[in-house]
């Protein structure tokens, strides 16, 4: 980082108070109030990892690491009006786009005058707070997983019994070929509705996370209405209410239908055999950003006034403590925050109102298309020749190098020979401890690690995580030999930035690879 201006109006109290070279937890930083500029930080080994320390050096402002979605706020946070002291948000850590939930306690330094010069802060890494609260997330949503998947058993049971039934009825010889077919009909009607029922019991149960992509809001909470009426008692009604319009965001869809869930089972409890659920979709602007709102109506008792502050604090419960540990709102206001929202809590005529607040991503490209360069003019008389069709690796102009790592042999794999087509670099290891000794010695053009990870192997994993530590290794991907990533535990999702199973086809694997590794 360019070294800064003179510190004119920042006085020696300043530094005192920025305390850049005491231990302590997480790491100290000073900013230039007026500009937000980076002045100085401390670095404490061990308390982020060293990538996180070179992107402080490379960028003059704090806010430029800030994650998108927090970044509104953030600003808002450091404003002299509306400054607070301890903001929660994720930062950017490394140069393959990962982050880390943060928690940041700050102060305005002021002159003799009284005029705002600094802000001194400490960063402290919030990551033990969020994985103790995802454990808490994650019991809980056990038992409404549970609670459902007792309802679509039972909606099993009922079709297999219809299966059995008609097989029995139609199994005697001499049968009528109409009635038999049309029995076939049944059955197969009632196979694929038993197929359907195991895959949302599989998807309840299925308790990890999913990939953050890109989704239209209306249509993902158009695909909650099965789970939400399996929650729900046979009597309830669910209306759902969307504004024209696309309402693009990025969102992990098993972690959404969770929060909507847990929403619903709140419902349930309030409003029994005749709950009526509203879910209401608009856009709306705040603070100069586009957010997406889900309002989630029911008619039950509503919200007592002194529940409508307490109500997303964790454990706070109306309800039996024994079967309801008060965790329900309290996972849904974590999930919009990690998400760079918020959830806002309001009683209606009817019931309560609980007001789901996401930020839109911008649909519209940074900046107009290039117009394509005219074409050469024609010699006269001399004849056009179609140019051949370009190869199946991608173009390039520079050489992708690779560390590559393998448990077993794959020097025949068909996207290391597609690699070796297109010119790559690539250097292969079968031991983790080679690998990461050529890491250390690897030049400044290296791209990346590339890791083939088997089902048998038990060494994959560990070397991820070491990677993930590692100097010089911006960008890690994966590629799966016999399971599918869906397998792999989330410290190495969190990690690789790229993962894929080895059966994609090879063409399109190298493409995808080369995007991500150029």
């Amino acid at each position: 980082m360019p070294a800064p201006d003179p510190i004119r109006a920042i006085p020696a109290a300043a530094k005192d108070a920025a305390n850049l070279s005491s231990p302590g937890p997480g790491i100290t930083y000073l900013l230039d109030f007026p500009s937000k500029r980076l002045l100085s930080f401390s670095k404490l080994e061990g308390r982020f990892p060293n990538a996180f320390y070179k992107l402080l050096e490379a960028n003059e402002r704090w806010e430029d690491l800030v994650l998108e979605n927090f970044r509104s706020a953030y600003c808002e946070a450091n404003s002299e009006q509306n400054f607070q002291e301890e903001i929660r948000y994720r930062i950017q850590i490394n140069r393959r786009s990962e982050s880390l939930p943060v928690v940041d306690y700050r102060e305005i330094i002021r002159d003799a005058d009284g005029n705002a010069t600094a802000i001194a802060g400490r960063l402290v890494d919030d990551s033990f707070h969020s994985v103790a609260f995802d454990a808490l997330a994650r019991r809980s949503w056990k038992e409404i997983a549970g609670s459902m998947t007792r309802r679509y058993l039972h909606d099993f049971n009922n079709t297999i019994a219809g299966i059995y039934s008609l097989s029995e009825l139609y199994a005697e010889p001499g049968s009528d070929p109409k009635s038999t077919a049309e029995a076939m009909g049944h059955i197969r009607d009632c196979s694929i509705r038993a197929q359907d029922l195991t895959k949302k019991i599989r998807h309840l149960t299925s308790l990890e996370p999913g990939h953050e992509s890109l989704f239209d809001l209306g249509s993902l909470a158009e695909e909650q209405r099965e789970y939400m009426t399996a929650l729900l008692p046979k009597g309830a009604s669910i209306n759902l209410e969307i504004q024209p319009g696309q309402h693009p965001i990025r969102i992990d869809p098993n972690l959404f239908r969770q929060a909507i869930l847990h929403l619903t089972g709140n419902s349930s409890d309030a409003c029994g055999d005749d709950a009526e659920i509203s879910i209401r979709i608009t856009q709306h602007e705040q603070n100069g950003q586009q957010l997406a709102c889900l309002e989630f109506a029911d008619n039950g008792t509503g919200f007592k006034p002194e529940e409508l502050s307490q109500a997303t604090a964790p454990f706070y419960t109306t309800k039996d403590s024994d079967n309801h540990p008060g965790l329900g709102l309290s996972i849904v206001s974590n999930f919009a925050a990690e998400l760079g929202g918020h959830i806002e809590l309001a009683n209606t005529d009817k019931g309560a109102l609980v007001r789901f607040c996401l930020p839109l991503l911008e649909t519209a490209p940074s900046k107009p298309a290039e117009a394509p360069p005219p074409p050469k003019p024609r010699t006269p008389g001399k004849p056009t020749t179609a140019k051949p069709a370009p190869a199946s690796a991608p173009k390039t102009s520079e050489t992708i190098k690779l560390l590559v790592y393998s448990w077993e042999d794959i020097s025949r794999h068909p996207l290391l020979l597609a690699m070796k087509k297109a010119g790559w670099e690539t250097t292969v290891h079968l031991e983790p401890g080679p690998l990461l000794l050529d890491l250390l010695d690897a030049s400044d053009d290296l791209n990346g690690v590339l890791v083939f990870k088997s089902a048998l192997d038990e060494k994959a994993e560990p070397l991820i995580s070491e990677l993930g530590q590692a100097r010089g290794c911006d960008k890690v991907a994966l590629v799966t030999l016999g399971e599918s990533p869906d397998a792999l535990s989330v410290s190495a999702k969190r990690i690789c930035g790229f993962t894929a199973p080895g059966t994609s086809k090879p063409t399109a694997l190298l493409n995808k690879l080369h995007a991500f590794f150029r």
